[in-house]
């Protein structure tokens, strides 16, 4: 049967769907839940000072984050560099009001409250610039990490079984982790006083573990194991960043193009039900499957107007075009990665980003400012019953010292959504368990950067790089 045929059959028959797959596994489950674990898919840079300002950094670019905004702004960097980025977020996703049916009866789910939180690396690099015919180029080695699958979620709601005769108790627990990396090797040049011309080579690479675990309660008998959902996944890619900066004494002009292409994706599901026959978990599995992801490309824009020498205000545009993001080969040919849908309702991301920075105190060796920005950010995520996107909104604000050679960055980036939505559930084998529910989600998040950035002098790296190359 075609995914999206059992995808919609699986909607309208309750029950029988997961209990038909775990005879023989569809896909179809798997990437639904996996889909509804991830809060956030954009593509953005790193970086407390980019962040402080809403991150509109396009057109500004200069510290060695530019790598993930617009490589061409490495060209502004005259001393080689060292630099971190450290990023911790808390986060609560709450359902409430969620009901479904059966046959007419009425599933009614618990208000739920979910919180994440997460601390880590989320980015490296260094960088060594030199001179060549009066102009700057700069080389740049970095890491980032693009996406962050951390989730997890504690759901209870009663149901009765077909007829209604029977009252359950439900308990699922949805957990994902990992997410994408990028290693980057990036190239700016200062073509003349006014352009700079960037290139960065990205090498994508990530994995995902997601698991779905059920168990109900009857009637003088607690905790009675139900199904556990498994999929484990990796992602391979390779892919460009062209960026380009025309500057002046009060406007900066950006633009950024990613191209778009093709990622290796093997994945692995793993169902382990109760079988009823015997009495005893039974486990079906898809075993390793490989397949492609074509991979849409980003086009930004942006914009940074300085007003004096204290002030500079930015802007950002960018689009990517995710109806695009389809696998490519095997049984998922021609689906979208979101939405599993040949039609994709999956729309293009049209994000705005603005921001501003005020220098605060400038003194000799001594440099403190502070800043301020907002953001939209549409998502790939439509939902396919109510068509409610995730869209997420929010303010920033940061400040800095810099220091002589070290520079010491923070921002504050606060995120919020709510949409009225369905949700895919996995517990259908059990009987009397509607598939699909409906209620409110709020999304919540507050997301802290810490960024570090130390300078060298020329001389001594310079020599030490003249006695290496020779």
């Amino acid at each position: 049967m075609p995914l999206r045929r059992w995808f919609l059959a699986g909607l309208a028959l309750g029950p029988l769907g997961l209990r038909a797959q775990a005879q023989e596994p569809s896909a179809a489950p798997y990437f639904l839940l996996t889909q509804q674990a991830r809060t956030a898919f954009t593509v953005e840079g790193a970086g407390a000072r980019a962040m402080g300002m809403g991150g509109a950094f396009t057109a500004v670019a200069d510290d060695a984050t530019a790598v993930s905004y617009n490589p061409a702004g490495l060209a502004q960097l005259v001393r080689p560099e060292v630099s971190a980025v450290a990023q911790g977020f808390t986060r609560n996703l709450d359902f409430k009001g969620f009901t479904g049916s059966v046959a007419g009866v009425r599933t009614a789910f618990e208000d739920t409250y979910n919180k994440d939180r997460d601390l880590a690396l989320s980015f490296a690099s260094v960088a060594v610039p030199w001179k060549l015919g009066g102009h700057n180029l700069v080389l740049l080695l970095s890491y980032q990490k693009v996406f962050d699958f951390t989730y997890r979620s504690d759901v209870s709601y009663l149901a009765s079984t077909n007829g209604g005769t029977t009252s359950q108790a439900i308990g699922q627990t949805v957990g994902q982790t990992g997410g994408v990396s990028q290693y980057s090797l990036a190239l700016g040049a200062e073509v003349s006083s006014r352009i700079l011309l960037g290139l960065a080579v990205n090498r994508w690479t990530g994995h995902s573990g997601f698991t779905s675990f059920s168990q109900r309660t009857t009637t003088g008998v607690d905790h009675i194991f139900d199904s556990n959902l498994s999929q484990e996944s990796t992602f391979q890619g390779l892919n460009a960043t062209l960026g380009l900066i025309w500057r002046s004494e009060w406007l900066n002009l950006g633009f950024t193009y990613r191209t778009p292409f093709q990622a290796t994706y093997v994945f692995t599901n793993t169902y382990t039900y109760l079988d009823n026959a015997v009495g005893i978990p039974a486990t079906t599995t898809s075993g390793a499957t490989s397949t492609a992801i074509n991979w849409p490309e980003t086009l930004t824009w942006g914009l940074g107007l300085h007003l004096g020498s204290r002030t500079l205000v930015t802007a950002d545009w960018s689009l990517t075009p995710w109806s695009r993001a389809r696998f490519h080969g095997g049984s998922l040919d021609g689906l979208n990665w979101f939405d599993l849908q040949s039609r994709s309702q999956t729309p293009k991301a049209t994000d705005l980003k603005v921001g501003v920075e005020w220098l605060a105190l400038v003194r000799p060796g001594l440099v403190v400012p502070l800043r301020a920005g907002a953001f939209r950010q549409p998502q790939p995520l439509v939902d396919p019953l109510t068509g409610a996107q995730r869209i997420l909104e929010g303010w920033t604000v940061g400040a800095g010292v810099k220091l002589r050679n070290l520079t010491l960055d923070m921002a504050l980036k606060a995120t919020h959504d709510h949409r009225y939505i369905s949700r895919y559930n996995t517990d259908a084998p059990i009987g009397g368990v509607a598939s699909t529910a409906y209620g409110m989600e709020r999304l919540e998040e507050y997301r802290l950067y810490l960024s570090c950035i130390y300078q060298f002098e020329t001389g001594p790296v310079h020599r030490a790089l003249a006695w290496i190359f020779g």
